[in-house]
């Protein structure tokens, strides 16, 4: 188990906040949940437009932290004008405290510097404070080796699961039988090997080689057979779903052709390697890239399938990407339709090391 990284004071606070998010928030009021010097959870919001009461949107950030005992927290508002964020910030404030959370600072990012309306103390000064950099700050570096590097924007967040203009697969039979036998899962947990390899069967395939783009439409096309979807999943993210409570015919192939690292294969929570786990999520994420937009079921599943990947590993933001491309193709893809009211939620899916961070939408 990896040791928890540690914060020295606000400025850490704020400097490590876009390796938690994975992106650098903008016009985004953030609450962060603090245990023994530590981050504990975050979660993130838009700031509502003017037109809209900054009541309405209270709930959606307040209740996933009351829910997970979360007892004392900051505050941040990021805004790219003087006092925007303020009538949310000042709703937000008055939500948490009568839900008896202690809000121990509220604080304002603007072109780089931080602003406390609360404070007027020495420490506090009305020019604000500059907010320091990653490089003088120990646990951004301790974040980097674990795999962190934040994204430019929210937006920059839903292209890593895009495809790349011109995506499409060529015209052809997909290797295989019919979904559910024992020659297609065959086909499909060897596709899905060589993706997540390298296996006994050599390196993985380059992202973007017809070799690779073949590997991923088959492996795509695998996660149409729902119980093979879901062992898949539980391979990925261990401590989802007890093996138990999987077909036993693709345990045992997943058992036999997958390769084991990242703590895949383990069937237990908190059992791989953070970097590791963020390296293998970074290869699904590039199989979600494969997929083209006129192949919608197909990519529904491996969005899906990422999703639940990232959640499980405290991405709520690429949760939420992969999930918006998902019922964006495809509405009506059930899971995909429950793990977004459960990330919208912050419901954790499983006693994990790291706290996940929900996403709220306004407007």
């Amino acid at each position: 188990m990896t040791a928890p990284i540690r914060l020295r004071d606000p400025g850490d606070v704020l400097a490590t906040l876009p390796y938690q998010l994975g992106y650098h928030p903008r016009r985004s009021a953030v609450v962060v949940a603090l245990q023994q010097g530590r981050i504990a959870g975050v979660v993130r919001c838009d700031l509502p437009p003017p037109d809209i009461p900054p009541g309405s949107f209270v709930g959606g950030v307040v209740q996933p932290l009351v829910r997970e005992g979360m007892r004392r927290v900051l505050v941040l508002g990021y805004e790219d004008e003087p006092d925007e964020s303020e009538p949310f910030l000042r709703a937000l404030v008055e939500g948490l405290e009568r839900e008896g959370v202690v809000v121990a600072e509220v604080y304002v990012m603007r072109d780089g510097r931080r602003y406390s309306p609360t404070c007027s103390g020495a420490c506090c000064p009305l020019e604000g404070v500059p907010v320091p950099a990653a490089a003088d700050v120990p646990a951004v570096a301790d974040l980097v080796a674990l795999g962190s590097a934040p994204l430019a924007s929210r937006e920059a967040v839903d292209r890593v699961v895009d495809p790349p203009p011109g995506t499409a697969w060529r015209a052809g039979g997909v290797r295989g039988g019919p979904r559910g036998s024992r020659q297609a899962r065959r086909c499909g947990v060897r596709a899905w090997a060589a993706l997540l390899g390298p296996t006994a069967d050599g390196p993985r395939p380059v992202e973007g080689s017809a070799a690779w783009s073949n590997e991923v439409r088959v492996a795509a096309g695998a996660l149409a057979d729902i119980q093979l979807r879901d062992a898949l999943i539980a391979w990925m993210a261990p401590g989802l779903l007890p093996r138990h409570e999987l077909d036993p015919p693709v345990v045992a192939l997943l058992e036999r052709m997958m390769p084991r690292w990242a703590g895949a294969g383990s069937w237990r929570a908190d059992s791989g390697d953070p970097g590791e786990q963020r390296r293998m999520l970074d290869l699904l994420l590039g199989v979600c890239r494969g997929v083209p937009d006129d192949r919608p079921g197909e990519a529904a599943a491996v969005c899906t399938t990422a999703a639940q990947v990232a959640w499980s590993l405290g991405d709520g933001a690429l949760a939420r990407a992969a999930l918006d491309r998902a019922v964006r193709l495809e509405p009506g893809y059930r899971l995909a339709v429950l793990l977004g009211r459960m990330v919208d939620a912050g419901l954790r899916p499983a006693a994990r090391r790291l706290t996940a961070v929900p996403e709220e939408r306004a407007g």
